[in-house]
């Protein structure tokens, strides 16, 4: 089995995991009696996390370790499912230790993928790693029916499950860093920033990072007020992965020949667009149309962005640079669901709607004046 293979097993079933908990902790936060506005809050507490460790991880990617970082990422993903089984203190903390698994797993794999990948194959392995990364969400979507089958108990310890016997994949892998860097740690986030693809990438991903964190969060608690059951959250959820995941490798594949931040442009307002639909007809079947055009933004710009800051960012920066753009998802994740839960609290959940599809537009207009010199 290749190291490339490999990684992206491990990444499939983390992500897996990631997804299993999207249609299900803000109905169980609700269940364990949290308003709405302290439930944007208490889902910010995995960006949190992201965004107090991802300058550690990233430093420790380029200057001690590739794959340590993912291995302790993927184990502390692995604990917090078990976290997710008590009161609410604990399922605050295991939401917490999930955030710092991501903060430490997402940086250091992506920095050993661009190592591994041959330099005129980086999109087609880059989009092979976001289709399994869709897969893996879109699958764990299916956590709204399994709530509905065996409760949040059962949920939760099947995300701990699909994680842990993957820990000896990572554990095998060569170690992909040659010449660990030396200096402090601002040190390489810092000449990362400078570079135009990382600030235009890192851009997006944050506004459309909050965008999609705000339906996240709170497009469960519309359905289920309007009546619809567990299992509706995670058709939708999951058929918008699907969208999203048979985009990926072709969207991977074009921006091996094209300027990838042209193909990532397209996706945004394919995404754009989506939205607008969603905010126009909210409720299945309908709502579906709305995810078709979101999948697909998403799959078309996520692994553009990926194969943008490969190309930009010189080897011995990867790690900084990856922890960088991975953590504008932290800090969308941070952003949005704590304005939304604010709007919410007011308005009712539909406020969600024209809030995202604001944001979008917002994200696309700035993303296009930073990336004026590279399109």
């Amino acid at each position: 089995m290749s190291p490339i293979f490999r990684l992206h097993l491990a990444t499939f079933f983390f992500f897996l995991a990631y997804g299993l908990t999207v249609p299900v902790l803000p109905l169980h936060l609700k269940k364990l009696g949290l308003a709405p506005e302290w439930i944007g809050w208490a889902v910010a507490l995995m960006p949190l996390a992201g965004l107090l460790l991802r300058p550690w991880g990233g430093w420790a990617a380029d200057a001690w370790s590739r794959k340590g970082p993912a291995l302790l990422g993927l184990l502390a993903s692995t604990l917090s499912g078990l976290f997710y089984l008590g009161p609410l203190p604990l399922v605050l903390a295991g939401r917490f230790l999930q955030g710092v698994g991501m903060a430490l797993f997402a940086p250091s794999t992506l920095a050993q993928t661009s190592d591994l990948a041959p330099k005129d194959a980086v999109g087609r392995v880059m989009g092979t790693r976001n289709l399994l990364i869709g897969l893996g969400v879109m699958l764990g979507a299916a956590g709204g029916a399994l709530l509905d089958l065996a409760g949040p108990r059962g949920v939760f310890l099947l995300l701990a499950l699909v994680q842990a016997p993957w820990v000896p994949l990572l554990l095998g892998l060569p170690e992909t860093l040659k010449t660990p860097q030396a200096g402090r740690w601002w040190q390489g986030f810092a000449a990362a920033l400078k570079i135009a693809g990382v600030q235009a990438a890192t851009w997006a991903n944050t506004g459309f990072a909050a965008v999609f964190s705000v339906l996240q969060a709170f497009y469960p608690l519309f359905l289920v007020h309007h009546g619809l059951p567990a299992s509706w959250v995670g058709a939708f959820f999951g058929y918008y992965s699907l969208v999203s995941v048979l985009a990926r490798l072709p969207a991977g594949i074009l921006v091996d020949r094209k300027n990838p931040y042209r193909v990532a442009l397209f996706g945004f307002l394919s995404a754009t667009a989506g939205l607008l639909l969603l905010w126009l007809w909210p409720l299945p079947l309908p709502a579906f149309f709305g995810g078709t055009l979101m999948g697909l933004g998403a799959g078309v710009y996520l692994p553009a962005n990926i194969v943008a800051v490969t190309k930009a960012t010189p080897p011995h920066l990867r790690g900084s640079a990856f922890s960088l753009f991975t953590a504008s998802w932290d800090a969308g994740g941070l952003l949005g669901p704590p304005v939304a839960g604010l709007l919410v609290g007011r308005l009712g959940e539909g406020a969600i709607f024209p809030l995202a599809f604001a944001g979008a537009v917002l994200t696309t207009l700035v993303y296009l004046r930073i990336a004026r010199r590279v399109l």
